[in-house]
């Protein structure tokens, strides 16, 4: 878990019934910290581009700008998707329940995409020097995109939904 556990909080985790909830409870504290943690690296990011889209649009960067706008474009969607996905709670009659295993799943992909974002700010910087290291930039993109979309389907109650 991320966090201590109060006093009160190891008693409630040993308490029948609301051990699981408990549990459960500091599983999606943690996952809200990571999406949160997620999200500002996304904005910082976001905002690089737009530095380098203003410096291409002075002639001071050689890098298209609509490349760069396009770029712009899918790290505020990653951040948008990140900032409202779902947390892992289930509805009392729902089918799909939201299990201690399925929620270790949900911090395992924040975790990866925590660990993909780093990468792409790494080479972000890169790319303030050498424009071509933005094609890296937009493979990254997209494959965050991608665990995103997979991180909020595993709550999905229906197919297609």
């Amino acid at each position: 878990m991320g966090k201590e556990l109060s006093p009160l909080e190891e008693l409630e985790k040993i308490i029948p019934g609301f051990h699981g909830y408990k549990v459960k409870e500091l599983i999606r504290e943690d996952d809200r910290l990571i999406r949160n943690y997620i999200y500002n690296k996304l904005k910082r990011a976001r905002d690089i581009v737009r530095e380098l889209m203003l410096a291409a649009l002075d002639g001071m960067y050689n890098a298209p700008v609509t490349y760069l706008d396009r770029l712009w474009k899918k790290l505020d969607e990653a951040g948008s998707k990140i900032k409202n996905a779902p947390a892992g709670y289930t509805g009392f009659f729902d089918r799909v329940k939201a299990r201690e295993r399925e929620l270790e799943t949900l911090k395992q992909v924040d975790a990866e995409i925590s660990s993909k974002i780093e990468n792409l700010l790494a080479i972000l910087q890169e790319a303030r020097s050498n424009p071509a290291k933005l094609q890296e930039v937009m493979g990254l993109v997209n494959s965050v995109l991608d665990r995103i979309e997979f991180r909020n389907n595993l709550f999905k109650t229906e197919p297609g939904e």
